[in-house]
């Protein structure tokens, strides 16, 4: 029966590992969020939503939306796992570019460090049903309660606050994500 265990814990233990060693462009804490009233599912347990697909690294999210539902993903690669992500300067990028398909429009919030809830600087995704890559410009984000500030920036979320017409949840995938003058070490996918 000891071994048994052992041999669970083990399989466990890699497991974990393996999915804490996918990155996406560098980044490799993609992790979901939602309201009580919403339901997750993709991913069907935990937080992180990098997934190994057809040999290619994605990050794939699916709620059924009652509430909102949120990805994001801390801007340091550095940030401990699941800890309030760290400052970073990028005021000297220009932009953001991903390449994603969504089901729903999404909301793209540029978050500032230390600041939650609330309103925040972002943009609007328009839904493409097939891949399309979108350079959004830092300029671009708007509405948040104060001006952005890019030397005291921290991560971006995605927000999701409504089901794709017609269906009972609402779907996203990201494939490619770079940070204009952002460089990080090792950012192969692998």
């Amino acid at each position: 029966m000891k071994t048994l265990l052992n041999i669970v814990c083990l399989l466990f233990t890699l497991s974990a590992q393996a999915q804490d060693s996918l990155r996406l462009n560098g980044f490799g804490q993609w992790l979901t969020g939602h309201s009580e009233q919403t339901r997750q599912i993709i991913p069907a347990r935990g937080r992180q939503a990098l997934v190994k697909q057809k040999g290619r690294i994605i990050a794939h999210v699916k709620f059924d939306v009652n509430g909102y539902g949120e990805l994001s993903f801390p801007i340091d690669p550095t940030t401990p796992w699941e800890a309030e992500a760290r400052k970073v300067d990028l005021s000297k990028s220009a932009f953001i570019r991903i390449r994603y398909k969504s089901t729903s429009p999404v909301i793209l919030q540029l978050r500032q460090k230390g600041v939650h809830g609330g309103v925040h600087p972002k943009v609007s995704l328009p839904i493409h049903k097939k891949w399309k890559t979108r350079t959004i410009y830092f300029k671009e984000f708007n509405g948040g309660k104060k001006p952005l500030d890019l030397s005291n920036v921290a991560k971006f979320n995605f927000a999701f606050l409504s089901n794709a017409e017609q269906e009972s949840f609402t779907e996203m995938w990201i494939k490619e994500c770079e940070i204009d003058g952002y460089f990080i070490e090792n950012s192969k996918e692998r």
